[in-house]
Parts: structure tokens; sequence; C-alpha cells
């Protein structure tokens, strides 16, 4: 939300950031949907959250502090309260959005996610 409400379109930033040594197959993978904000459903935010609950619990038994996992957790919930419960949890950005007093729109450009053929 940073670089776009900054200016710089969703889809120019993730194409640098999949170019660069911060890039990965995750973000190429994902690129499409944060871009054209296209959220069928390959994990959904319960079970992202099912998963955060699994393992902060795991880290409160071993005493292992866990700020970040436990920060991004509640983000989670509050986009499950929001209603983002059968999207993708890259619906996330949705929020994310609406904090930053952005309205998001599909950019609608073609996007690669680095698992197609080219």
């Amino acid at each position: 939300m940073l670089a776009e409400k900054g200016g710089v379109s969703r889809a120019a930033f993730l194409e640098f950031l999949n170019d660069s040594v911060m890039g990965s197959t995750f973000t190429r993978y994902k690129s499409p949907a944060l871009v054209n904000l296209d959220f069928k459903p390959t994990f959904t935010m319960p079970l992202l959250r099912k998963d955060f609950d699994l393992g902060l619990s795991a880290a409160r038994e071993l005493e292992v502090p866990m700020p970040l996992a436990a920060a991004t957790a509640q983000l989670v919930t509050g986009a499950i309260g929001a209603g983002h419960l059968e999207e993708d949890f890259a619906s996330l950005i949705l929020e994310q959005a609406k904090n930053s007093g952005i309205t998001l729109e599909p950019q609608n450009v073609p996007v690669d996610d680095g698992l197609s053929p080219a």
C-alpha cells in the first residue's frame, strides 16, 4: 500500500519485486491475484488463522516470543471479521488498503504467475 499510495502501480511494484533478489516463487504466484484482485480461494483466511493458532500455541508452550506472527494473526482475524471468509488470504490487501484510505480497483493487466508456461 505504501508503493501504491506513493503512485506506483501494484503491477509495476510486483514486477520490480519479482525481478529482484526479494522475489520468490510465492510472490510471483500471488502477483496476479494482488494486481487484478482475483481472490479465488487457494487458501482461505480461516485456514490461515488455524495455522497461526497452532503455531502460536506451540510458541506459548515453548515460551518462544512470536511478535510478528501474533500481529499478523490479528490482521487475519480482522479480515475474517470484515467478511473475508471464502476468499483467498491474498484478500488481506483489501483490508490494508481500506486502513490506508485507498479503494483498490483491479488493474486488469496480464501478470506472469511464474508457474504458467510463457
